[in-house]
């Protein structure tokens, strides 16, 4: 699977873990609190800092407690690894600084070990103690990745603050037959209860809309990516709610957690109809003028062939490449590049997007393994104006849904969606500008 654009990584790096251990102020250590890993002093090259704090856990195998985007979690895992008077050595670390593990999480090690097979006994030993533990390979160390975790902070802030605007597009979500929009988040703590048998979802009412914008009674308009969904949904009722993905012992504990196991609570407002729940749909307020969709299709070939030799030639496809074939004479392995080209048009009017797919092996790049990367080049063309190319570099061409002219405006906007490493959906205009944005917070390791 092809890691994921810094566009996504910026939506998917919500906690702002760039150093070894500490993303954020916490309060100081209890004498029970795991040994965490030298820091390096502040200084100009902060990841260069980390990385040689990180560098005794590189290429190392941890047996992991607990992973979260929110620093300090895991001391349950923690108490119950003290419990079972094993020689552990438990520490804090962040993963951004390693090749192989997701960034911008916090994980609670119980030990590292220099082979595979140590971490699988100790794995097995706090098995047969009643602790459940995951084994992953940190690989080497790779620079340049806590830049995507710093950015994240300002991606994070601005979703948490929602659309200002009561016009504004706002993404609509279905939990447990319910459906709600989302309006903003917090930054304080609720209590919630679990809505369903696993726990993945927890919900309380809310009093009101925090942003002000909405009232009971209020209407809204929902589409997805092919247009009108459901009109005139009526605004019923508000709730916090938290739906982010737990890391993987979350689901195995026993007795059952009484609280969330990651992210934050959101604030929703609920809907009186039904958005299909594999929908991740949009709602405007009942009235505004409707999108124009554009209809997917078959663009005349000669135009095809024409773009797809452009987006060959084009410099962000030679660095791709050189990239490949040097992971390709690495690992022994062969390159392999596909092209292909996809359209969406509303009359003349055509957005044309060439894609080409670079992979050596089995293609594994978001966990830093082999190599599997797109290049993705989008096209407008318009009657009686020059075609041109989307300012859009990070553009990932499988993660296109949808395109419609959101405002009548001439100009179109792209609906992005995916579902790996977290499920995420973005409305953005041709320069790549944010209108609407949605992600569901994920604090499994993943790798």
């Amino acid at each position: 699977m092809p890691r994921p654009p810094r566009l996504l990584a910026v939506l998917l790096a919500v906690s702002g873990c760039s150093g070894l251990q500490d993303c954020g102020a916490r309060p100081p250590a209890p004498p029970s609190r795991p040994a965490t890993a030298p820091v390096a002093a502040p200084s100009a090259a902060p990841d260069q800092a980390a990385l040689a704090a990180a560098a005794p856990y590189a290429k190392s195998w941890w047996v992991l407690l607990h992973s979260s985007a929110t620093p300090g979690e895991g001391g349950e895992a923690l108490e119950a690894l003290k419990r079972t008077g094993l020689p552990a050595e438990p520490l804090r670390l962040s993963t951004t600084p390693f090749r192989d593990l997701r960034p911008c999480l916090e994980a609670v090690v119980a030990r590292t070990f220099t082979s595979r097979a140590e971490a699988l006994d100790f794995q097995a030993r706090l098995r047969e103690a009643g602790v459940v533990a995951d084994v992953k390979y940190a690989g080497p160390l790779q620079a340049g990745r806590g830049v995507a975790c710093r950015a994240g902070e300002e991606a994070q802030r601005a979703l948490l603050e929602g659309p200002r605007r009561r016009e504004a597009p706002r993404f609509v979500e279905s939990h447990v037959g319910r459906t709600f929009m989302l309006l903003a988040g917090s930054q304080e703590s609720h209590v919630l209860e679990p809505v369903d048998v696993r726990r993945g979802v927890w919900m309380a009412p809310a009093p009101g809309d925090p942003t002000g914008l909405f009232s009971a009674g209020d209407r809204v308009d929902v589409y997805g990516a092919r247009g009108l969904l459901q009109g005139g949904c009526a605004v019923k009722g508000f709730a916090w709610i938290n739906r982010g993905v737990p890391a993987f012992d979350y689901f195995l504990r026993e007795p059952p957690p009484e609280s969330p196991g990651c992210g934050r609570a959101w604030a929703f407002a609920e809907l009186d109809c039904e958005v299909p729940p594999e929908e991740w749909g949009f709602a405007l307020p009942a009235g505004t003028p409707a999108p124009v969709f554009f209809t997917a299709s078959e663009a005349p070939a000669g135009l095809v062939t024409t773009h797809e030799s452009a987006l060959r030639g084009s410099p962000r496809f030679a660095e791709s490449r050189s990239e490949a074939l040097l992971q390709a004479e690495r690992v022994g392995e062969k390159l392999e590049v596909e092209v292909s080209s996809f359209s969406y048009n509303s009359g003349e009017w055509r957005a044309l997007f060439s894609v080409a797919r670079l992979r050596v092996g089995e293609g594994h790049s978001l966990c830093g393994m082999d190599y599997d990367q797109q290049v993705t080049r989008a096209v407008v063309m318009q009657p009686g104006a020059a075609a041109r190319v989307l300012p859009l570099d990070d553009l990932s061409g499988d993660t296109v849904v949808g395109v419609m002219d959101l405002e009548g405006d001439g100009r179109m906007e792209l609906l992005l969606r995916d579902s790996w490493p977290a499920p995420w959906v973005r409305l953005v205009r041709e320069d790549g500008t944010e209108v609407a944005g949605a992600v569901v917070e994920n604090c499994d390791s993943g790798c």
